[in-house]
């Protein structure tokens, strides 16, 4: 499996996470009943999974 998934799990685990939260925000139409809070949870998703890719992976110099 590391062959087909490359990259830490938990990165897997954390970006299958953000996916889950943006696809339950779509299947309630809340992308059309409350556009702001939908954009709002998108944004702060997406940063919060920068930030721990960020954080967790190892820096080369």
């Amino acid at each position: 499996m590391n062959k087909v998934f490359l990259g830490k799990p938990i990165h897997w685990l954390m970006m299958s996470i953000v996916t889950i939260i943006i696809f339950s925000c779509g299947f309630n139409h809340m992308h059309v009943s409350n556009f702001n809070l939908f954009i709002s949870i998108i944004f702060i998703s997406v940063a919060l999974l920068i930030f721990l890719i960020l954080k967790t992976s190892s820096q080369k110099n």
